[in-house]
């Protein structure tokens, strides 16, 4: 894993000659946590600079060093992240004439580029990716995604120059970056918990989404505004999943049940290619004991696992991790988190993140992540599993809902949501009411989705000057209208959620700790081929992941695995009532907010004396709130 950066001036002339390698260094310092092990930089008389920070995994020599040229000279590439199936790539390569000088993945991406073609490439990579490519002829620059966006990539505008980075972090070195806060990114992170693509928490400054690209030549700097315009997506989820549900898989159950297993045992196999240690993140749930349980099974020694719990904390599933590394056979690695640790990690988390991110599991994830690299470089891990196989509880809730919706009249639906809202205005349970009234109202799949995920149902109202905002497209609403609701929200989930909160957390918090993370489960054959099952081998008789289970059981016993889910989150309401609680208080206060300008200091006030009077309140709303206060005061600092 590495970190990534580019500066692309439009004035390079004269006095500033040297202003893109200047820029560079600087921000590739910036992202040395990404890659510590080496650092390197290219420099264009075309005005364009690239930098890398090498997190050395697979070719370990200098061979594998970036940027990386390729052999007819003509193009230069940086990248972040793995092409697992490399190998396969390069037999490929090889029988059609290409040699090569090592054995890293970056060779072979870079001469499939060269030797294919943009799309042709992207078509075949199989891993997690965001690269930079420039073309010293045509003297233009691409940038590219994965399809799940495992690897991050920001690009914009800071003054005049174009720049891209794997972290925010890398602009705010340079002298010409404002700061300045997107408020519509602001109430969109208060509705999701993340920012969501292609916006950043910064105005001008864009994420790529998942199976995206963008190729820029000099005339972006004469127009300047069309840039997202500029966007392409060479992989859409939404057609790909509407194919895959039109063409459903047509087997037997037990088939489905030998082809997932053999999906994953080989996303697992090629995921353990490296040239370093390499471990297990177990948690004690079903995605990430079946990982370990395979990567075990495909491992001559003890494969290292990690598993993290919290103190006086019985939900936590770091005794059911113990019983299965036990059975497995595991060299197992455990850390037990107390209220202190987590009051130690919270100043870290807005450098960590870069701009505002609430989903509290991110404490224990870099914890984990610590306990990893003391012992790995790098970590599987179970991430995708619920996104895929049917894992929420909303995606039930989400069908019982529709169900009862259907048999409510059209013409009484508005009065009816309109009465919710109304009690709900009056009420103590004012967001039990209002979520009913947005349920009722929903008049398609993305309506139904907000109401179920948004953390605050009107949330533009905690932003001052806050306005409604909405990320639907035209591809989402065509290819939601032909799926039956459970399927729906799991894309949704999928094309949001995952890749918003919950790669963005594990990429952050890994890379922080210098640990390179893999996914089996985002596997992309495991993705189609989920997307292919019928719904009846995904949930049965009230329950998710049954296929996945079936898989499970070949490599741990049921006895381990039957117990209620338990997730990877923190104990919030108990920090914020004890060890966290003068930190909130601070943060939270009206003179706070008010000087700052840009979230409602009664309402948010509101909030945190309501949470604080009813231990049943909705502590992780505001510990979104409080992300954000924590981010902002870091940025404040900073400048």
């Amino acid at each position: 894993m590495c970190g990534i950066a580019g500066f692309w001036s439009a004035t390079n002339k004269g006095i500033h000659r040297e202003k893109p390698l200047d820029n560079i260094r600087r921000m590739s310092e910036r992202l040395s946590h990404r890659g510590p092990d080496a650092r390197g930089i290219w420099h264009d008389e075309a005005g364009i600079a690239l930098g890398h920070s090498r997190l050395s995994i697979q070719d370990l020599s200098a061979h594998g060093h970036q940027p990386m040229l390729s052999s007819c000279q003509r193009y230069v590439l940086v990248f972040n992240g793995e092409i697992y199936n490399f190998l396969v790539l390069k037999a490929l390569l090889e029988k059609e004439g290409l040699t090569f000088i090592g054995h890293s993945d970056t060779e072979v991406l870079l001469a499939a580029l060269c030797h294919w073609g943009l799309d042709k490439a992207l078509g075949l990579f199989n891993g997690m990716f965001a690269f930079a490519l420039w073309d010293k002829q045509k003297q233009s620059l691409t940038l590219a995604q994965d399809r799940a966006a495992k690897k991050p990539l920001y690009f914009g505008w800071v003054g005049q120059d174009f720049v891209f980075a794997s972290e925010l972090k890398a602009f705010q070195v340079l002298s010409g970056f404002s700061g300045e806060i997107d408020k519509e990114a602001l109430t969109l992170y208060l509705t999701y918990n993340y920012v969501p693509a292609p916006h950043s928490i910064y105005q001008n400054i864009y994420k790529l989404a998942q199976g995206a690209c963008i190729t820029l030549s000099a005339d972006i700097f004469t127009d300047k505004a069309c840039l997202l315009e500029r966007v392409r997506h060479y992989w859409c989820a939404y057609q790909s999943a509407k194919q895959q549900y039109r063409q459903p898989f047509n087997g037997s159950y037990l088939d489905a049940v030998n082809q997932l297993d053999a999906h994953l045992v080989d996303a697992t196999k090629i995921r353990m290619i490296c040239d370093v240690p390499l471990g297990v993140m177990l948690s004690g749930g079903i995605d990430s004991a079946t990982v370990t349980g395979i990567a075990q099974s495909l491992s001559s020694r003890a494969v290292n696992s990690f598993s993290i719990g919290f103190e006086n904390n019985n939900k936590c599933e770091a005794g059911a991790a113990r019983k299965i590394a036990g059975h497995l056979g595991t060299d197992h690695h455990e850390l037990i988190v107390t209220g202190r640790d987590a009051l130690d990690v919270l100043p870290l988390l807005p450098q960590m993140y870069d701009e505002p991110f609430g989903d509290s599991s991110q404490i224990p994830t870099y914890l984990v992540a610590k306990l990893a690299k003391s012992r790995v470089k790098v970590a599987l891990t179970g991430d995708g599993g619920d996104e895929l196989f049917y894992g929420y509880r909303r995606y039930f809730s989400s069908h019982k809902l529709t169900k009862v919706n259907r048999k409510i009249p059209g013409l009484l639906r508005r009065p009816l949501s309109q009465l919710c809202y109304s009690i709900g205005r009056l009420s103590r349970c004012e967001h039990k009411f209002l979520q009913h009234a947005q349920n009722i109202a929903a008049s398609h799949p993305l309506d139904l989705y907000q109401s179920r995920i948004a953390k605050f149902i009107e949330p533009h109202r905690l932003v001052r000057g806050g306005k409604p905002v909405s990320l639907a497209n035209i591809e989402q609403v065509k290819a939601l209208e032909i799926c039956e609701v459970e399927f729906n929200m799991m894309l949704l989930d999928y094309t949001s959620y995952l890749t918003g909160d919950i790669l963005v957390k594990v990429d952050r918090a890994s890379m922080a700790a210098s640990l390179e993370a893999r996914n089996p489960l985002l596997d992309r054959r495991i993705v189609e081929f989920a997307w292919s099952l019928p719904t009846a081998y995904k949930f049965n008789q009230g329950t998710g992941k049954t296929v996945l289970r079936d898989v499970l059981v070949r490599y741990v016993p049921d006895e381990l695995m039957n117990r209620p889910k338990q997730g990877f989150g923190s104990p919030i309401k108990k920090w914020l009532s004890g060890p966290l609680r003068d930190w909130a208080e601070e943060l939270l206060s009206e003179d706070t907010i008010r000087q700052q300008g840009l979230l409602e200091p009664a309402l948010v006030r509101y909030l945190w004396e309501k949470c604080k009077a009813n231990p049943q309140g909705r502590h992780s709303h505001l510990w979104t709130i409080l992300m954000f206060q924590a981010w902002y005061r870091q940025q404040a600092l900073a400048a």
